[in-house]
């Protein structure tokens, strides 16, 4: 064991507890709401996955390095945290394992999110290269279908009237 002063975890379980609850009951009263936080992240994800999760990679391991370093013995660079966060975006396969509550709350954050961010690493930015939001076309054939099964919806409804009328 190192006589070097450990220093306190950056976030503890009351901190994170307080965290929590701050988050689940947030309302619009002068700071940020849980609907809008999650609106943002979302907004922020679907503007561009490939930056959004290229940020929470990087952002993610370094965060996860000034968490773990002094206090976890297989975070000693910047790289271990790298290797770790990364690897939390799939198959979360890396013999690191987070020791301390921040490095659990960033790991913990990264594995719920980080698999759906990774998914659409490479769809297009939110509303095309060009910004503008067009809605997909529908094929001839989808049209058709659809055009079959309002007809039958509306001959249904027909009847079902025709039934009322003339049971009255």
């Amino acid at each position: 064991m190192s006589d070097a002063p450990q220093s306190a975890p950056l976030l503890d379980e009351s901190a994170a507890l307080a965290l929590m609850m701050s988050l689940a009951g947030a309302s619009g009263g002068g700071g940020a709401s849980y609907g809008s936080l999650k609106d943002g992240l979302r907004a922020a994800i679907a503007s561009d996955p490939f930056d959004a999760t290229v940020v929470t990679v990087l952002g993610g391991a370094f965060l996860f390095y000034v968490a773990e370093k002094g206090h976890n013995p297989k975070v000693t660079s910047y790289w271990d945290a790298l290797v770790f966060i990364s690897t939390c975006l799939s198959v979360g396969y890396a013999d690191i394992f987070a020791k301390t509550p921040a490095g659990k709350a960033i790991a913990s954050a990264v594995m719920t999110f980080g698999p759906a961010m990774s998914g659409a690493l490479l769809e297009a930015p939110a509303g095309g290269a060009g910004g503008e939001t067009k809605p997909p076309e529908a094929s001839p054939e989808l049209l058709q279908v659809q055009r079959a099964i309002v007809d039958k919806l509306d001959a249904i409804l027909g009847e079902l009237r025709a039934s009322r009328v003339s049971s009255t």
